[in-house]
């Protein structure tokens, strides 16, 4: 038994709904209401509801009567990986002990953006190396201010791969012989003959155009097949350039690098493709949805698809390459009946053995599904939620885990939390005489149910009486997420 005696008690305003009990959607109440005047006789009302609000969605939702709903997003500074094995339904606590919040599913982010630049990258080999060369870092040879400097994309064991160099003052191209640094602690010698010619290249950002630019030629760019990328094109560099993918190394080149041979070339890797603007131009990107193939391969190949007399085909090969993965990490996921206190960049929770920093809360409301036909949602809020308001979006609830889920759009409420309809009454207008005590009794309050009271003025006092006790009665089932 979860609560007895005093449920609830308010002494409303005048004129004014007020929730005097609510029943969580685990739990009922066997009760017997007393409305207690103060000396000046008032009517008063009461009803029952068995839903919070009353909504106008769109058509075609996958919901059903008790589905968890939630656009209540929580994100943390570190990975959460899927094989965390969390199941809907999980109770997260701090670690203050102070705040509580039952995990929906994980948030899969709507766009993974990569920033592509088309660069000359020359190969320098190195000897007498101590330190570690890093991608990102700036090679120098001579001394500021006659030094030139280079920007490094790539590192393959004593091979340094270097952009267009930066000679300043009276300083010289790199040359064999030349001692060669980095800010990072990197000191090495340039091997004889270890100047390579330059050939343009992609390289990669994965967090702005102004970040640090890798050409993956060691370390394939790594994506998951449950999500959207963007390649973005917009940099000048891209200008005339068809960035292209292919589950064939080199795409119509081919891993012989020759488009015009038959045999080994393969085709554009096309689906889940869209494109925007040109390239080399303000918002022009290619974009992909990897989660519409459900049978990607493990590997798939970036590369330039100008095949005119073989003009792009440096820009690919055996390594060049994405690996797509299935063992999916998240930043983000959907949290429901939220208590307590959690603060971001502040509140952490343990799970796995490691510690995870709630740094953000997107704090849409939450709760379940009452009924729902047509246009027509009735939702119960969960614990801690905010009212539904017109505009906010949640997913449908499909039976099946395999199904995409489609957003859902609240276009208005049409019946607020606090509102009663007149089907809702069951007093409506008794007077309470001056210091008398009405009683109405055996009062069940179902799971999910609300008690609202209201009186002519402030001169009735409610009061709850009875017991609360758990309740299986209103079933309640969140998307069991498949994989988890």
């Amino acid at each position: 038994m979860a609560d007895q005696g005093l449920l609830a008690q308010s002494k409303p305003a005048a004129n004014t709904n007020t929730i005097l009990y609510s029943a969580p959607a685990d739990k009922s109440a066997s009760s017997v209401l007393t409305i207690a005047n103060d000396g000046t006789g008032s009517a008063y009302k009461v009803g029952i509801k068995d839903y919070d609000q009353k909504l106008t969605v769109g058509s075609g939702a996958l919901l059903h009567p008790g589905d968890i709903i939630t656009g209540y997003t929580v994100t943390v500074n570190n990975n959460l990986p899927l094989t965390i094995g969390w199941q809907p339904g999980q109770v997260i606590t701090s670690d203050t002990q102070e705040g509580t919040m039952k995990f929906e599913s994980f948030k899969v982010p709507d766009l993974t953006t990569f920033f592509v630049k088309d660069v000359a990258i020359r190969q320098i080999t190195t000897e007498s190396a101590t330190g570690t060369a890093e991608v990102g870092q700036t090679l120098t040879t001579g001394a500021s201010p006659n030094d030139t400097t280079a920007v490094i994309y790539g590192v393959q064991g004593t091979l340094v791969f270097i952009g267009p160099s930066t000679i300043n003052g009276t300083g010289a191209e790199f040359a064999a012989g030349d001692a060669v640094t980095t800010a990072g602690g990197f000191s090495a010698t340039v091997s004889a003959g270890g100047i390579g010619t330059a050939a343009q290249e992609y390289v990669f950002s994965s967090t702005t155009a102004g970040g640090t630019y890798d050409m993956h030629n060691t370390n394939p760019l790594s994506a998951f097949s449950d999500r959207t990328y963007r390649f973005d094109l917009s940099d000048a560099s891209m200008s005339g350039r068809l960035f292209r993918l292919s589950t064939t190394a080199n795409g119509e080149y081919g891993p012989d690098g020759d488009a015009a041979t038959a045999g080994d070339n393969g085709v554009e890797y096309t689906t889940g493709k869209t494109t925007n603007g040109t390239a080399g131009s303000g918002g022009a990107y290619v974009q992909y949805d990897f989660a519409a193939n459900s049978a990607l391969a493990g590997l798939i190949y970036f590369y330039d698809g100008n095949t005119t007399a073989n003009a792009g085909a440096g820009y690919g090969g055996l390594d060049r390459s994405i690996a797509i993965s299935g063992n999916y990490t998240y930043t983000q996921f959907y949290a429901y009946d939220v208590e307590g206190t959690w603060t971001n960049s502040s509140d952490s929770f343990t799970a796995g053995g490691t510690t995870y920093t709630v740094t953000a809360q997107g704090q849409n409301p939450y709760g379940y599904v009452r009924s729902y036909s047509g246009t027509d949602l009735y939702v119960i809020k969960g614990k801690g939620s905010t009212d539904f308001a017109g505009s906010d979006t949640f997913r449908d609830v499909p039976k099946n885990s395999l199904a995409d889920r489609s957003t859902v759009t609240v276009s208005s409420v049409d019946v607020d939390t606090t509102v009663l309809e007149d089907s809702n009454y069951i007093v409506n207008g008794v007077t309470n005489g001056n210091n008398e005590v009405d009683r109405i009794t055996s009062i069940v309050i179902g799971p999910g149910e609300r008690l609202i009271v209201n009186s002519t003025t402030a001169n009735n006092s409610f009061s709850l009486i009875g017991f609360e006790d758990n309740s299986t009665a209103f079933p309640t089932k969140a998307f069991a997420q498949a994989g988890i």
